[in-house]
């Protein structure tokens, strides 16, 4: 009995997760953010080819999640210092059947991404990278909006908290 505990636990726990990769060159600078003036999200040629399979997958209300995360943390003003853009290189939403019937073992759903933060002339200043993945089944898997709502939100919490952690370094 402890161990299928222990098992389920451990299962439970690695069904979601989120990876943020930053820059490793000791030299690139490490801008303070004060507010975005602006924020777009777009598919790479790779995600568009995916979205026929992934036809689940809502760029419409991605955008409207990371526009409300980054909003909500006071990360966008008219008189902002950057933009930011979002490009999604790599989506995967499961069948509903699959993500009930065979769980994790059907592979998770996903959304890979990099965000670019840009000065007011458009150079890229600073970027990284966000993995966020959802690979839960049974009933807690069953709904896809519930699935991909996790992941919305999710990758844009993980946006916001390094944006954030990059505007209160100056404080």
């Amino acid at each position: 009995m402890r161990t299928s505990c222990t098992l389920a636990l451990a299962l439970a726990l690695a069904a979601c997760s989120t990876q943020v990769t930053r820059p490793t060159e000791p030299d690139q600078p490490r801008p303070v953010v004060r507010a975005l003036s602006g924020y777009s999200v777009e598919l790479s040629p790779e995600a568009k080819s995916q979205l026929p399979d992934n036809v689940k997958f809502d760029l419409d209300a991605f955008t409207a999640t990371l526009k409300r995360t980054l909003e909500g943390r006071n990360l966008v003003a008219p008189d902002g210092d950057y933009a930011l853009k979002v490009v999604v290189r790599d989506i995967r939403v499961r069948g509903t059947f699959s993500a009930v019937m065979w769980g994790f073992m059907a592979g998770d759903d996903h959304i890979y991404g990099d965000a670019l933060l840009a000065d007011r002339e458009g150079k890229v200043v600073y970027q990284f990278r966000v993995e966020s993945s959802y690979a839960l089944g049974g009933l807690a898997g069953g709904i896809d909006s519930t699935r991909l709502n996790w992941l919305y939100e999710d990758f844009s919490k993980h946006v916001a908290d390094e944006l954030a952690e990059k505007r209160d370094a100056k404080k």
